[in-house]
């Protein structure tokens, strides 16, 4: 007996370590967003993984050195934090990429940043997903097309565009269709240029790079086609769009659903891939760390724990789950209007059914009964709903 209440305890601290770990990254930076804070002159003093207005961490004197970068930022179909005294990191990286990067004015903060982003990505192996290898395999296959000196020009967007219209089909890259979890997951840079082939995710992290060597600030963004077909391109500071597929041009997207993914989303797109292939705990939970307001990664890291063991994982969905509660508005999420509705609103409802399965693992009644009550609003004649209302509920 006394053998099994020593393993329980260990077992009981163990998890709340777990736990307790799992808490503190969720009110953090993550760490390549560290990088972009220092050289941009902020601070998260409180530790509570945004910039706050009135506390001395920089909110202010950012905005007035580089402009108001509090306008909010896009998830889940919804527009999060925009004017509220905070900045928040999709909001600060959006902003650097934007309209900091390359700028005149801003050299010094852009040759820190992009310097210590890449030793950082490189010395802690994370995907190379916009950035060439150290052998320079990407501009080396570029250069063959452009010739050398290619990115040391000044040119127009229109020129850059043609530029970089000739290096796709001068490389003879194929586009690939399908499901990517199911092809292995998605490539890094240097093995989309010397395998030829790539999904759009690929070819528009590609297109990032080129841009970047001409020092336009582009960006890839991305929006649904249909109710359950994603699509990501390059968007151009002009508002300009390349995609150059064309995948999206039949589906006449408008120009106003295309949103950001910045470089640190990037990664967390394809951690979740990767996880998906893989069925891999730590890429969950890095896609997680570098993009947490997606319902599709925090979805993702739950289901992973719950279906590897409901009751162990119960204090860590909680805390989870609690995150997503205090960080999202549930109505707008369930009551947008657009092409991936459906789907968000099937991952908002087993967030919240992971969360009151915990809850009731844990016995916790006044838990259970307030995630029960979010579901019977929600979701009111959903027969699984009620299926584990009738199971789980104290």
């Amino acid at each position: 007996m006394r053998k099994a209440a020593v393993a329980f305890l260990f077992l009981t601290l163990s998890l709340n370590i777990y736990a307790a770990e799992i808490s503190a990254l969720l009110y953090s930076f993550s760490p390549l967003a560290q990088i972009y804070l220092k050289h941009l002159g902020l601070h998260d003093r409180n530790n509570n993984g945004v910039i706050d207005k009135d506390s001395g961490e920089g909110y202010e004197e950012f905005i007035a050195k580089y402009g108001n970068a509090d306008t909010g930022f896009h998830a889940n179909g919804v527009i999060y934090g925009a004017d509220n005294g905070k900045l928040e990191e999709p909001e600060i990286i959006n902003y650097y990429y934007l309209h900091i990067r390359f700028k005149p004015e801003f050299e010094r903060e852009t040759t820190a940043i992009e310097n210590e982003v890449k030793a950082y990505i490189h010395a802690n192996n994370l995907p190379l997903l916009w950035l060439d290898d150290e052998q320079g395999t990407v501009m080396n296959a570029v250069t063959v097309v452009l010739g050398e000196g290619w990115n040391e020009q000044e040119v127009t967007e229109d020129e850059a565009i043609s530029m970089f219209n000739r290096v796709m089909r001068g490389m003879y890259i194929i586009g690939l269709k399908g499901e990517p979890s199911k092809n292995g997951g998605y490539k890094t840079l240097a093995e989309f240029v010397t395998q030829k082939r790539g999904f759009c995710v690929e070819t528009a992290q590609f297109g990032f790079w080129f841009f970047s060597e001409l020092k336009i600030n582009a960006v890839c963004a991305h929006a649904f086609l249909t109710s359950s077909m994603s699509h990501m391109l390059v968007k151009l500071p002009s508002e300009k769009l390349v995609d150059f597929f064309g995948s999206s041009n039949r589906y006449r997207v408008p120009k106003d659903t295309w949103h950001i993914a910045n470089p640190l989303q990037s990664i967390g797109i394809y951690d979740r891939i990767q996880g998906n292939a893989l069925t891999d705990q730590a890429m969950y939970e890095q896609a997680f760390l570098y993009d947490k307001y997606d319902t599709g990664n925090l979805g993702k890291l739950m289901s992973f724990y719950h279906n590897n063991s409901a009751r162990y994982y119960a204090n860590t969905n909680i805390i989870l789950g609690e995150f997503f509660l205090q960080n999202n508005d549930i109505d707008k999420i369930v009551n947008t209007r657009q092409l991936s509705s459906s789907l968000l609103k099937t991952q908002v409802k087993l967030i919240l059914i992971m969360t009151l399965v915990s809850y009731s693992l844990t016995d916790n009644k006044t838990g259970t009964d307030r995630i029960a009550a979010l579901l019977q609003k929600y979701y009111p004649r959903d027969s699984e709903v009620k299926d584990y209302l009738n199971k789980y509920k104290l």
